[in-house]
C-alpha cells in the first residue's frame, strides 16, 4: 500500500511517496514529492496529507484502484472489515493495483481469479475454494461501490460476476449441544458473554464483538446491534433482549471496565476464535464455528414455527426471500399441504399394507 513519508531537503520539510505513471506494459514506478510550508513535523504531516488528497482530486479520473482502497481503509477506521480489505489487498495488490477502478470488469476479474488459482496452489498445494474467490471478488465490489457512493470516482462501476458460492454448511446445535458448549463457555466469562449473544441475537460475530454498553437498553430490553447510518449494516437488526440476555449482562456490566460488552482485560476483543475453538473440543463437538451459532439460533427460530417474516427482521436479512431460500426447509409446516396433494394411497393404505404382508 502507497505511504505517504515526511522529510526534508535542504532544511525545508517535504512530502513525498511512490506512484505510477503510464498505462499497460508502459506502466512504470515514480517518486512524487512537494516542498511544505510546515515549520514542525506534526504540522508537515498535516500539510502533507493535504497536499497528498489534492494530487489525488487533480488526477481525476485517473484514479487508482490502490488509491480507493486506501481511502477506503481510512473510511473504516478500526472496523473489523479493515482487516478483511488489507487482506484481499495482499492477494490482489499486486495485479489490480494500477488500475482504473472504472476499467475493472469481468475480463479483468476473470484473469485475477486464474491468477489466484495457480498461484495458492503453487503455495499451498490445494485448490483455493470457490467460497473464498466469491469474497474477495464481492470485497473488490464493495470498494469500487464506495468510490461511487463517496464521488471518488465518475460513474456506476461494473457489477462484477462472482464465483458461484457454495451451499451453506448444514451445520446448527441441538437444545443437548448448546447445553454442552455453554458448560464450557462459562469457565471463560468474556468467551460465554459473546456465545450468550450470538445465540439471543442470531447476530453475527462482528456485530457481537462491536456491541458497546450505550446500544444494550436494559429498561426497554433491547440491543442495537447496527453502528450508525454510514457503518457497517449486513445482517445487523434491532432486537429484544431475551430473559437470559438480560440476566447475564445485568450481571456482566459491573465488571466490565470498558464501553465494549464483549471485554477482556477492560479493553475489546479482536477475536474469540481461540477460545472458542478450545471450548468446542471440550464440549465433544465439531464443525462448529461462531457462525454456527447465528445459523443456530435462525433454525431454532423458524423449527418454533414463528413466521418467516419476523424471523428475517431479526437476522437483519435485506428480504424476507432470503430467509425463505435458506431457512424455510426447517419450518414445521413446510411443504406440508404439497405433500398432501402427493397422498396417491389415502384411505387405501389398510388394503396396501396388507397386501405387502402377504
Amino acid at each position: 500500500m502507497r505511504k505517504l513519508n515526511i522529510g526534508k531537503l535542504k532544511g525545508r520539510y517535504v512530502v513525498y511517496w511512490n506512484d505510477t505513471e503510464g498505462v499497460g506494459d508502459n506502466i512504470k514506478k515514480v517518486r512524487r514529492r512537494f516542498r511544505l510550508n510546515a515549520k514542525t513535523k506534526d504540522e508537515a504531516w498535516a500539510e502533507g496529507g493535504r497536499v497528498y488528497d489534492s494530487q489525488l482530486a487533480l488526477k481525476g479520473s485517473k484514479l487508482t484502484f490502490e488509491e480507493l482502497v486506501e481511502r477506503y481503509l481510512k473510511y473504516l477506521g478500526d472496523r473489523k472489515s479493515a482487516t478483511d480489505i488489507r487482506n484481499l489487498w495482499k492477494s490482489a495488490g499486486a495485479q489490480l493495483g494500477y488500475y482504473d477502478p472504472l476499467k475493472i470488469d469481468d475480463e479483468v476479474i476473470s484473469r485475477y481469479l486464474d491468477y489466484r488459482r495457480e498461484h495458492y496452489y503453487a503455495k499451498r498445494g490445494k485448490e483455493i475454494s470457490n467460497g473464498s474467490l466469491h469474497s474477495e471478488v464481492n470485497q473488490i465490489q464493495t470498494v469500487l461501490n464506495f468510490g461511487k457512493k463517496k464521488k471518488l470516482i465518475s460513474e456506476d462501476p461494473h457489477k462484477l460476476s462472482k464465483p458461484p458460492k457454495p451451499r451453506p454448511k448444514e451445520r446448527w446445535l441441538t437444545d443437548d449441544e448448546i447445553e454442552r458448549l455453554l458448560s464450557e463457555t462459562v469457565k471463560t466469562p468474556h468467551l460465554h458473554v459473546a456465545v450468550i449473544l450470538l445465540l439471543s441475537t442470531a447476530g453475527r460475530i462482528g456485530a457481537v464483538l462491536e456491541i458497546t454498553w450505550d446500544r444494550v437498553d436494559f429498561e426497554s430490553r433491547t440491543i442495537d446491534l447496527r453502528v450508525d447510518d454510514d457503518g457497517p449494516r449486513k445482517g445487523r437488526a434491532f432486537v429484544p433482549m431475551n430473559v437470559g440476555a438480560n440476566a447475564i449482562l445485568t450481571e456482566w456490566k459491573p465488571m466490565c471496565d470498558s464501553d465494549y460488552v464483549v471485554e477482556y482485560k477492560g479493553g475489546p476483543i479482536p477475536s474469540i476464535t481461540n477460545a472458542f475453538n478450545k471450548a468446542v473440543k471440550r464440549a465433544g463437538l465439531k464443525g462448529v464455528t461462531p457462525h454456527v451459532l447465528r445459523h443456530t439460533a435462525a433454525v431454532h427460530m423458524v423449527a418454533a414455527g414463528h413466521p418467516m417474516a419476523r424471523v428475517s427482521q431479526y437476522l437483519g436479512h435485506s428480504s424476507i426471500a432470503v430467509t425463505e431460500k435458506i431457512y424455510a426447509r426447517f419450518a414445521p409446516d413446510h411443504l406440508r399441504d404439497e405433500a398432501a396433494s402427493l397422498d396417491f394411497i389415502k384411505g387405501r393404505s389398510d388394503l396396501l399394507l396388507k397386501a405387502l404382508r402377504q
